[in-house]
């Protein structure tokens, strides 16, 4: 039995729980998510081998959370599965250009057939760890470097979350083949919201 763990991405209750059921019950450990944003949070905290991604969401869309998967060292490498609807075939092509392995109609795939797409993309992966482990520090406000880092970062509220009024968290992520080396953004960690530059 498979012991991977998937996150599956759907905004539509009754599928998630389907495709619970059905990923349980071939042996895979399954984390969920309803919305874009929440896939996101989801995935900073937690190390997953394989993405099932709805394309339609509220709040944030598959197509966006594809992008910031491939355009973070730490989950680049993720193969990501798109669910899509009949009649979305620019939006498969699209996330085909940005790096899901492969794709599935949600009404004319049966779970066996999600089921088994799941485990050929898993067994075909070769790009090995997918996972780099990062870490989440909180800055100290009016101390040392923190108001020149504040002006030139171009942070709108100092070091709160203007969306969700969360302290802000300074990310660190290992550069690869350099030891002790780390890119940093700052980040939210309710609303996952990245903070990376003046605006």
């Amino acid at each position: 039995m498979p012991n991977e763990r998937i996150l599956v991405v759907e905004d539509t209750e009754l599928l998630r729980r389907i495709y619970y059921d059905k990923l349980v019950q071939e042996g895979y450990r399954v984390l969920t998510a309803a919305d874009g944003l929440e896939a996101l949070s989801i995935l900073r905290a937690n190390p997953v081998d394989l993405v099932l991604l709805d394309l339609i969401m509220p709040r944030m869309g598959g197509l966006d959370v594809l992008e910031s998967l491939k355009a973070d060292p730490r989950t680049a490498q993720l193969p990501v599965v798109i669910l899509t609807n009949l009649g979305e075939e620019s939006a498969i092509d699209r996330a085909l250009e940005f790096g899901a392995v492969d794709y599935l109609i949600k009404n004319q795939a049966k779970l066996a057939d999600v089921a088994e797409k799941i485990r050929i993309v898993l067994d075909n992966v070769t790009c090995g760890e997918t996972w780099i482990e990062s870490f989440s520090v909180l800055l100290r406000d009016h101390e040392a470097d923190a108001d020149d880092f504040v002006t030139r970062a171009g942070l709108p509220r100092r070091f709160w979350c203007p969306a969700c009024e969360a302290e802000l968290a300074l990310e660190l992520i290992p550069t690869a083949n350099r030891v002790g080396w780390f890119d940093a953004h700052m980040l939210c960690p309710a609303c996952g919201r990245e903070f990376t530059g003046a605006r």
